[in-house]
This record gives C-alpha cells, structure tokens and sequence, in this order.
C-alpha cells in the first residue's frame, strides 16, 4: 500500500473503555475492505490486531497496533489501542500520533470510566475526534435515554449524523438525519455549527436562506477541525452495520496531516522554538512514539514521519540521543504482517526495523536541520514489587529480558534497594505487572515470582547514655588495645548522624579518632531490635585510652563498634518506619471514601482543595500501607483516582505493629541460621 500525497492520508487512534470493540471494528473494516476473507474474533486469538500471544491468552488488547486501510483512495492509519487502565502508555502513544480520534462506547453501558480518561486525553492533545455507538444490535436498549446521556457529558457539539433503522425488531442499517423529519432539531444543529465555522455561510443561515449540502459539508469540517463539532455514529462492527458511513466520514471530513499544518518542537541545539511544515518539501523529521522488541522480528520502531522522506538503509540523526543512526528495512505494518517499502512520505506512519539506540520518545532528522518534537507525557508507575528469580538459569537470563521489557514499554521501572538487597520493578497496575511477567516467561524464558518489597525500617534510641567499648587482646609479640567511651543521644528526625571528638589531654591519640568513628558507623548498620539501620543519633567520643605499643586502628574501630552497640541496648531502642508524602487526585464523590481509607491506613490527612474540577487531597501515610494502594485507590475509585507519592520522613512504629515486625526478623533470622 502506497501512497503518494500528504493530503491522502488519514491518522485515526481507536479508544475506549475495555470491551466495547476497537479490535471487533477494526476486523469489520478489513473484511469489509476485502483484507481478509473471513472475520476474527478476539475470544478466538485470530483478529489481526491482537496479534501477540498475551493477547490471545487474555482475549483483550495489551498493546497498540497499526492497521492501515484504503478507502476511495484514502489511507486510513488506524491505530487499536487497549481498554484497560493498566496499558495507558500504549493509548497516549496512539493519541500521539493521530490527527484524529474515534471513541468508541458499549450501547448497553454508556459512558464507563476509562470513556472519560481517554476523552479527556484527546482533549488534552486537541484531537478533532468522533463518537461511534458500538453493539446497537443488543436488545433492550433504550437509545434515545443513551443519546441523551452522552450529549449531556459531551455537551451540545455532540451530534448525531445518521440514526439506526430497525426492521422486524432488528438492527439492519443507519440512516442519515438529513434524510427524516423526525430528525430536524439535529439537522439544525448541524445547520449552525456548519454556520459558526464560516463568516459568509454564517450571514446567509442568520439571513434565513437555506444551506446547500456542499455548504453544511464544508462547514461541518471546518467545525470538526477546530474541535467545534463531536460527530455521532451508530453501529455494530460484529453485524458489519454503520461501517460504511464512519470511513466515509473519515475519508471526506478527517483531517489529514496537511490540514494540521506543521510540527512544533525545539532546536537541540539553541533550544528556541522549531517547526516543521508537514510536506515532503521540508527537511526530514520524524518521532517514534513506540518501540516493540520481540525475540524473533526484533527490534521494531513505530514512527510518525512529520516531514520530508522516511527511507530505509538511510543515516539519519537522533537528535535526542545526540547520535547517528542507520535505518533498516523501513515497512508498513498491518497487525504482525510486514510490507517493506523503500520510503514514507510526511504524515505517514511506519515502523523502522533494527534502530540500535532509538528508544520510544526520540526524535529522527536530519543532522543538518536539527529538530526535537516534545516527548509523551508518561505515568509513573505506581506498584512496586521485589523480583525472585525462581532458578540461578533465570538470574542469568533476567538482566536481558527485562531491559527488552522495559525498552518497549516507558512505564515498566526497574530498580534495586541496596540495603534491602532487593531487585525491584514497578508497574501501573497487578494487571500489568502480570503481563509482563507472562511476556518474560513466554519471550525471553525468564521465570520471577513477584513477592511484597520489604520495608526499610530504622531504628534508633529515646535516651541519652554514656558507654564504654574496651577491645583487649594479647597474642603473644604486640597484642591489640583500643578503649574509648562515648555519649550516645537521640538526633531530631532527619538529622540521621552526627559525630564529634570531645577528648582532651591526649587520652586518646588523635589518629585513632577516625577509627573509632568507622566502628561506630559499621555498627550502626544493623540495630539490635530488626537488624535495621540505626539513624538520628549523636555521638562524641569523651573519653579513653590507649597503649602505645598494642594500639591501633583496628583495635579503636572494635571498640568504637562494642561502645555503639551498648548504646543501643541500654539506650531504649525503638522502630521507625518510613512515612509517604502522597498527593491522592479524585472526583469529588470519592472523597470521602478515600479519605477514609487514607485513615485506616494510619494516615494523617494534611490538607484538601479544589483543581480542575478535582479533588486534590495531601497526607502522610506510612510506605508499609502503600503496598497495594494502586489496586486500591483504582476499586475505590473506579479507576479514576490517581495518586504519586514521596518518601518524606521517619516515624515511631506503633508498639504491636513494631512487636510484630521484630518477630518475623528475628525469625527469619533463626530460619536463615537453619
């Protein structure tokens, strides 16, 4: 499939909530298009779009794909992306490189919550966008009750251009509105919106002459481009009804990459704003907004080209990275099915096969004329779990699969707690995190059993004491002596240490200082009551002595550490547990609900206030009652809360959480020891 002008070119991004039927449609358009000869289904593995082999396990959509489509000598981009809350990356890089948007809703669900997260994504972005009404043919549904719904969440721009037509109680086809009576109040809506969008239609209609339907149409684009006009559809994609009219509309109304008119980003090098026409006149540019890496196609990099050429075996420059790098067989993808061409021209969507450092979010142009297009905003992800590798095969295999993993998807973190010793990976949600788990196993024969982070406590003493530390040892020819005393005392929290030497008249030489102090830290790496570290304590070295032939600095940093370790002991010893800053954001019915589980979670709520037409609520929260808070605040809320969060200080562990946690370590510890 080639095409040859900017202007014949259509980028559509599929969304909405979970099972509505963005891949069902998809199919319907290709059958319909004569790609394939018979439709798939998605319970059945055998769509094109759900293509790998998660998909099919799970039977929804994990990951973005690229369906192209020619309709009346139109290409049609169409990009499917996932329902599910957990796959957001996977729907703001669609969103990205689409001009335009269609949102799809269940005719017996209406508006479900990811309907208004994606929409609001669409708006973010400005996308022009189009509602279709999937699943018309299920029975029982009231659609004039649905309709209404729908233009009161999307407001009067939201309008329908044609209405579907039962025949002996079943759905066979759509009509325009322009062609019943019984539809004239949309008919005039479309009239002045048509209107609003051009200065002279706009006299003629206030001038009471009637629209030609060249006129409506035209003004009805202007509309629909400048975000003015939300246009409705009825269909059902598993019937093969309203197909027809929605390419149409995407063929005739959509704007193409040319009517967008140029791409707006920043010079690398002086940092001032940039642009670039979107023509093959200009100088190339292109941003890849996906990367897939699979085991046997490689690396594959899905990439909006903004302008000039996109050709394969080409140098081009990433201006992201600072570096030169050399396309391979540039290809068109449909589903998994790759057609290799030998350019792509502004506007086009294709993917670039074997980039060696090009990552999602890069730009690609010309080295001479450097640009670099702003990144996609990602989310950070929230859960967190600690990774076992189930065999020492897969500890040696893990390091690849997941820097595979987290190549192809931005919201996937790996990370490793030195002190707990733990290799971490974070996630959006236990969907998610399972998911990749499934595509390590399956990818990359990498086997992890996720378990529960460990929680890096502390502790440290309530009472100020004096202590000794007298390391003595005589082995025959120079034996060992170090001596000192210390003041030990409890430290404001955050003030975590402070060390100082408080001797005077040489009662302990003052090379043997830095000694004692190294025996002091070392011990103050495992406390007495959890083996945790110990912080937030002040220590002076008062006293001492020494002998002037066993002395030394291994034997002043023993007795540094035996002195620190009294200290703990007779010091009154307690827990401390980290505590979160986290900003939690929700609709306002869900306030006090979520309030009151950040209670139960021995939270202390600091503040609320009003943004956006959000509820914005500030707490500290211990980190050991966050673990699961993603899943959580997703069930409390629906799926619309959102939160991030901070380490900001230590607290006491209250007394029978603290007992607790002493047992299961001294336990552990006794287990280990076995």
């Amino acid at each position: 499939m080639k095409v040859q002008e900017t202007k014949k070119i259509r980028n559509v991004v599929l969304v909405s909530h979970g099972n509505v039927g963005k891949t069902t449609l998809l199919e319907a358009i290709l059958f319909k298009k004569k790609f394939i000869q018979r439709m798939g289904r998605v319970e059945d593995g055998n769509t094109v779009s759900d293509y790998q082999p998660e998909e099919k396990n799970r039977k929804f959509s994990i990951s973005l794909s690229l369906v192209p489509v020619e309709h009346k000598g139109i290409k049609i981009n169409f990009l499917d992306t996932p329902g599910y809350a957990d796959f957001v990356a996977e729907v703001l890089s669609g969103i990205r490189a689409a001009e335009n948007g269609v949102l799809l809703i269940n005719a017996s669900s209406g508006i479900e919550v990811q309907t208004k997260k994606y929409w609001k994504f669409l708006e973010t972005e400005n996308k022009p966008r189009a509602i279709f009404i999937n699943k018309v043919d299920i029975e029982g549904i009231d659609l004039g009750a649905l309709l209404n719904h729908i233009r009161d969440f999307f407001g009067y721009k939201a309008i329908p251009l044609n209405y579907p037509v039962f025949e002996n109680g079943k759905f066979t086809k759509v009509s325009s509105i322009f062609e019943n009576p019984e539809f004239e109040n949309y008919k005039h809506a479309i009239y002045e919106i048509a209107a609003e969008n051009d200065d002279a239609m706009l006299e003629k209609y206030l001038g009471g002459e009637e629209l030609t339907l060249d006129e409506v149409n035209t003004g009805m684009k202007k509309a629909y481009m400048k975000g003015n006009f939300y246009p409705i559809f009825f269909g059902s994609a598993l019937n093969l009804v309203g197909i027809d009219e929605l390419l149409n509309f995407i063929t005739d109304v959509m704007m193409s990459p040319e009517d967008l008119g140029e791409g707006k980003g920043i010079n690398p090098t002086n940092k001032q704003e940039e642009t670039r026409k979107i023509s093959t006149d200009e100088s190339f540019s292109a941003f890849v907004f996906k990367t897939l890496s699979d085991p046997y196609v490689g690396k594959l990099s899905f990439t909006k080209v903004y302008s000039g050429i996109l050709k394969s075996n080409a140098t081009v420059y990433n201006s992201s990275k600072g570096v030169v790098e050399k396309t391979g067989q540039v290809v068109y993808l449909t589903g998994s099915v790759q057609e290799p061409v030998d350019e792509v021209i502004a506007g086009d969507i294709a993917v670039i096969t074997k980039l060696t450092v090009t990552q999602t979010n890069d730009t690609l142009c010309d080295s001479d004329n450097p640009i670099e297009f702003p990144k996609i905003d990602f989310p950070e992800p929230m859960l967190t779990r600690a990774m076992r590798p189930k065999t020492k095969t897969d500890e040696d295999r893990m390091s690849l699969g997941l820097s595979k993993i987290t190549e192809e998807d931005p919201t996937v973190k790996i990370s490793k707690n030195l002190e707990t010793k733990e290799q971490l990976i974070s996630g959006i949600g236990e969907t998610h995190l399972s998911v990749i788990m499934e595509k390590l196993s399956g990818r990359y024969n990498v086997n992890i059993t996720l378990t529960q982070p460990r929680i890096p406590y502390r502790e440290t003493i309530t009472t100020k004491v004096k202590v000794e530390g007298k390391y003595k040892k005589q082995t025959g020819g120079h034996g060992q002596y170090g001596h000192c005393f210390l003041e030990v005392e409890p430290l404001e929290r955050g003030k975590e240490y402070s060390f100082e030497s408080r001797i005077f008249g040489g009662a302990i030489p003052k090379q043997y200082i830095p000694a004692v102090e190294k025996g002091v830290k070392e011990a103050m790496e495992a406390g007495i009551l959890a083996g945790y570290p110990v912080i937030d304590v002040g220590i002076a070295v008062v006293d001492g002595s020494y002998h002037p032939v066993d002395s030394s600095e291994l034997a002043f940093k023993i007795a540094g550490s035996m002195a620190l370790k009294k200290a703990l002991e007779q010091g009154n010893s307690i827990l401390l547990e980290p505590i979160e800053h986290i900003i939690v954001i929700v609709d306002e019915q869900y306030m006090g609900d979520v309030i009151g589980d950040l209670n139960a979670r021995r939270g202390r709520v600091l503040g609320m206030k009003s943004e956006n037409g959000k509820q914005i609520i500030e707490a500290y929260v211990p980190l050991a009652e966050l673990l699961n808070y993603a899943n959580d605040l997703n069930s409390i809320t629906q799926g619309t809360g959102e939160f991030k969060m901070e380490h900001s200080h230590y607290e006491l562990v209250p007394p029978k959480i603290a007992e607790k946690i002493i047992q299961e370590s001294q336990l552990n510890k006794k287990e280990e020891a076995e």
